[in-house]
């Protein structure tokens, strides 16, 4: 890895051996800079006092007191220019938060296999490689307790860690959520993208919903697609699809009709497409995931 400090190496390869023993470890630590290097297993990062340049998968960013972020297997990071750097270290494999997670390598898929119960129609931004910063605390607060149970050892000590840890994820899903909504609720600069907005809100079933409007209000697609990108970051189908992929997960939860009676309500005539664009954005197939929410 690179770690200047020799002390530092040791503590960094010892906490690697208790991750791969325990499913999980957790350390307040100086942090020296680094050479980039990547690891096979989450790795959740909190500063708490100074800063560095931080450097993710080829993005530099600057990290300083209160932001944290979590990381995919094999991701590639390294630190440099480092002030006084400290942080909370958390590594943790996925079977610590449940044993179907097993094999399970992206923070996405953790977030919303792990959470899609607790926001059924979550489709949002990917928490990966993304900076968060801890406003009020909290995290800092649930990441001190986690290093207590792990250092103490009581009895149960695995479970109240795992209960935190899930507490954590839901904090970062709940400021992707806002983030979300705060991005797509503003009031757009154009008329046009709000007509296109309420229209598809409305008439996300219909099969050719995008071609009918932009007959219906005399624009072309690639105009409506540039204009929505601009002000909500989605491209007029990227919108559509989230809309009807939120639509399904609710009839999935809440109602006793098949896929391809659900594809077809909420737009989709090509069942097969459906399903692959369902497992390509929840990273699991229609009944994989009422199977999920049904299940204890």
């Amino acid at each position: 890895m690179g770690l200047k400090n020799d002390n530092a190496w040791e503590m960094k390869w010892k906490q690697i051996a208790s991750v791969r023993a325990d499913k999980m470890s957790i350390q307040h630590i100086p942090q020296e800079d680094t050479e980039e290097h990547d690891h096979q297993f989450f790795e959740l990062v909190y500063i708490t006092q100074g800063q560095a340049m931080h450097t993710l998968n080829g993005n530099a960013t600057i990290i300083r007191r209160g932001d944290f972020f979590v990381m995919d297997y094999s991701s590639v990071h390294g630190y440099a220019q480092s002030r006084n750097l400290r942080l909370i270290n958390c590594l943790f494999l996925p079977e610590i938060l449940d044993n179907t997670l097993a094999g399970c390598e992206y923070v996405d898929e953790l977030m919303r296999v792990c959470l899609v119960r607790y926001h059924k129609q979550y489709l949002g931004q990917s928490a990966a490689n993304r900076i968060f910063h801890d406003d009020d605390g909290r995290v800092l607060e649930l990441l001190e307790g986690m290093q207590r149970e792990f250092e103490e050892k009581n009895t149960g000590y695995a479970e109240v860690f795992r209960c935190r840890l899930l507490e954590i994820l839901i904090l970062t899903m709940r400021k992707l959520i806002r983030d979300e909504k705060q991005h797509l609720g503003k009031n757009p600069q154009s008329t046009v993208v709000l007509e296109a907005m309420q229209y598809l809100e409305t008439n996300y079933c219909q099969k050719a919903v995008l071609g009918d409007f932009c007959r219906e209000y005399h624009y072309s697609l690639q105009y409506i697609s540039r204009r929505f990108k601009q002000e909500t970051g989605l491209t007029a189908l990227e919108y559509l699809q989230k809309k009807r992929l939120e639509k399904s997960c609710e009839l999935l939860s809440g109602s006793d009709l098949s896929v391809q009676e659900i594809a077809r309500e909420v737009g989709y005539e090509d069942v097969k497409f459906f399903q692959q664009l369902f497992r390509r954005k929840l990273k699991m197939s229609p009944r994989e995931y009422r199977k999920m929410l049904l299940s204890p």
